[in-house]
C-alpha cells in the first residue's frame, strides 16, 4: 500500500512540475533563398514560376509577394501561409520591381509570448516573352506548330491573299514586325500568297520568328439543303425535302403566321444559303406565305449553286370536334365552306356544361373575348357559339358550333 501511495506522489509531482515549466519558443528566422538566384540568375522572368525556399526557422511562415493587396505592412494586406518543410511557387505576370517579404513568427509560454522577424528583398522582374499565342485570319485560327510555323488551309477558289491578321502576343510589351514594319492586330494587311515571316521582339529585345504559310485544297461542290423547319413564330413544323425534284414540302399549323416566322435551315459543308438573294439569318423572320418567298438557293464552296422551291400548305383550323366525358363520344360535322360545326348529343345530356375537345389549331382560340383551353374550358351550348381561331396574334377563321339534342 505504501508503494502505491509513493507512486501516486511521484506522478503528481511530475505533473505539477510539467505544468509549471515554461514552453520553449522556436527562434524565428525568416531567411530564404530564391530558386532563380540559386540557378545563377539575377532577375525573375515575367510569366515564369520560381520558388521561395525557406532556410531559417519559425513556427509560422507567411509570404507577401509585393503585388497590390499583398504588400507587407499595408493595412489589410494578405500573405500566403506555409511551413518550413514547404517551398512557395511564385510568378509575376508583369515586369517591374517587387518587394518580397517573408515573415517568420513563433509563440511561447502557451501563446502568451510572440516573436516575429521579417526579411525583405527587392525582386527585379524582366519580360522576355516573345511568343505568338493566337493567330487568326477571317475568323479561322492558324495551327501553330512547335517549329513556329503557322499554317492555314483554304479552298482553291481563293485568289486574293491580302488579309489583316488578328494575333495575340504572350506579353503586351512585345511587338511584332514583318520586314521591319510593326504589325497592328486586325489592322495591318499582308499578302499571304507567299510565306510571311513575323518577328516578335520582347521588351528585353530578344527575338523569335514565326512563318505563316497558306495551302489550298479543292473547293467543295456540295450544295444540298439538309434541313427546313419553322422556328420562332412557328409550331415546330418540319419540312420534307425532295432532293430529286429540289422541292420542299411543309404543312403549317393553322396557328402559324407564315408571314412572320423564323426558319431553321441546314445545308452542306461550307455552303451558303440565300433567301431573296440575301444571306440567310436565323435571327430574322421571313414571309413564306403564298405571297412570300418561293425559293431557296444553296451556293457551294466552289460557287456552284442549286435552287429549291417551297410548297407550303396550311392545316385547317379544326379537323375534328367532340365533347369530353360523353359516351359514346359525339362526332362534330365540320363544313369548311360554311364555317360551321354541327354536333349531335343524346337526350338528357347537360348541354349547359360541355367541354369541347378539338384537333387542328394549337394557337389562340376564343369565344367572344374569352380564351378557350382545349379539353378544359366549360361552356353553355344551349345556343350556337362561335369559335375564333387565330394566326399568331391575328384573328382568323370563325366557326359556329351548334349542338343538337336527339
Amino acid at each position: 500500500m505504501r508503494l502505491i501511495y509513493k507512486s501516486i506522489a511521484i506522478v503528481l509531482t511530475l505533473l505539477i512540475t510539467a505544468s509549471c515549466a515554461k514552453e520553449e519558443m522556436i527562434n524565428p528566422d525568416p531567411d530564404f533563398i530564391l530558386s532563380f538566384q540559386r540557378d545563377g540568375k539575377t532577375d525573375a522572368l515575367a510569366g515564369s514560376a520560381f520558388y521561395v525556399i525557406p532556410t531559417g526557422s519559425g513556427e509560422f511562415l507567411t509570404l507577401f509577394d509585393g503585388t497590390p493587396g499583398r504588400i507587407w505592412g499595408e493595412p489589410g494586406a494578405k500573405g500566403t501561409d506555409f511551413n518550413k518543410a514547404d517551398s512557395v511557387s511564385l510568378q509575376y505576370s508583369a515586369a517591374g520591381v517587387y518587394t518580397l517579404t517573408l515573415v517568420s513568427t513563433s509563440a511561447g509560454d502557451f501563446g502568451k509570448e510572440v516573436s516575429r522577424k521579417t526579411k525583405s528583398v527587392e525582386i527585379n522582374v524582366v519580360d522576355e516573352r516573345n511568343a505568338i499565342t493566337l493567330f487568326n485570319i477571317n475568323g479561322v485560327d492558324g495551327l501553330i506548330s512547335s517549329s513556329n510555323e503557322i499554317t492555314f488551309s483554304v479552298p482553291d477558289i481563293i485568289t486574293d491573299f491580302n488579309f489583316p491578321a488578328t494575333f495575340v502576343l504572350q506579353s503586351n510589351l512585345a511587338k511584332a514586325y514583318v520586314n521591319g514594319v510593326e504589325q497592328v492586330s486586325t489592322v495591318t494587311v499582308n499578302n499571304f500568297a507567299e510565306p510571311v515571316v513575323y518577328t516578335v521582339k520582347s521588351a528585353q529585345g530578344n527575338e523569335q520568328q514565326y512563318t505563316v504559310k497558306f495551302s489550298t485544297f479543292p473547293a467543295s461542290s456540295e450544295k444540298q439543303l439538309t434541313n427546313f423547319a419553322l422556328g420562332v413564330g412557328g409550331n415546330g413544323e418540319i419540312g420534307s425535302i425532295d432532293e430529286a425534284s429540289k422541292t420542299i414540302n411543309i404543312t403549317a399549323n393553322y396557328a402559324t403566321n407564315l408571314k412572320l416566322v423564323r426558319l431553321v435551315l441546314g445545308s452542306s459543308y461550307a455552303s451558303k444559303i440565300l433567301l431573296s438573294n440575301a444571306a440567310f439569318s436565323d435571327r430574322k423572320s421571313y414571309d413564306i406565305s403564298p405571297t412570300g418567298i418561293k425559293t431557296i438557293t444553296v451556293i457551294a464552296q466552289d460557287n456552284s449553286e442549286t435552287t429549291y422551291s417551297i410548297n407550303v400548305t396550311t392545316d385547317d383550323p379544326v379537323s375534328s370536334f367532340t365533347f369530353a366525358g360523353l359516351v359514346p363520344a359525339p362526332v362534330g360535322i365540320i363544313d369548311k365552306t360554311a364555317k360551321t360545326i354541327s354536333i349531335d348529343v343524346l337526350k338528357g345530356t347537360e348541354i349547359t356544361k360541355l367541354v369541347a375537345v378539338w384537333t387542328g389549331s394549337v394557337g389562340k382560340v376564343t369565344i367572344g373575348t374569352v380564351t378557350q383551353t382545349n379539353g378544359t374550358s366549360v361552356n353553355n351550348f344551349s345556343n350556337p357559339l362561335t369559335y375564333t381561331f387565330y394566326k399568331g396574334s391575328t384573328a382568323g377563321d370563325k366557326y359556329a358550333v351548334t349542338v343538337n339534342v336527339k
